[in-house]
């Protein structure tokens, strides 16, 4: 997935400064709040190699949507279960 596909999809980026975290620089990342306690939060802009962005959440450990299809099936998922 690229930057660009997660400002369409309505994603909101993050900055977060070295001032804040402490870690020796700035860096952003995206994320969006799906439906009440469910939010998918991109890899930093760090670790992005070749434009590629990847969706994981904290919820769900082993989620790692690495393409905008494979976003869209998971939001179809989603709409079936009550949030």
């Amino acid at each position: 997935m690229t930057e660009e596909e997660l400002i369409d999809l309505g994603f909101e980026k993050i900055d977060i400064l070295d001032s804040d975290s402490q870690n020796g620089y700035d860096y952003y990342y995206y994320n969006k709040e799906l439906c009440s306690g469910v939010l998918l939060h991109s890899t930093d802009n760090i670790d992005v190699i070749d434009n590629k962005w990847s969706l994981k959440s904290f919820d769900i450990p082993a989620l790692n949507i690495t393409e905008r299809i494979h976003y869209e099936q998971f939001l179809e998922i989603m709409g079936n279960i009550t949030c």
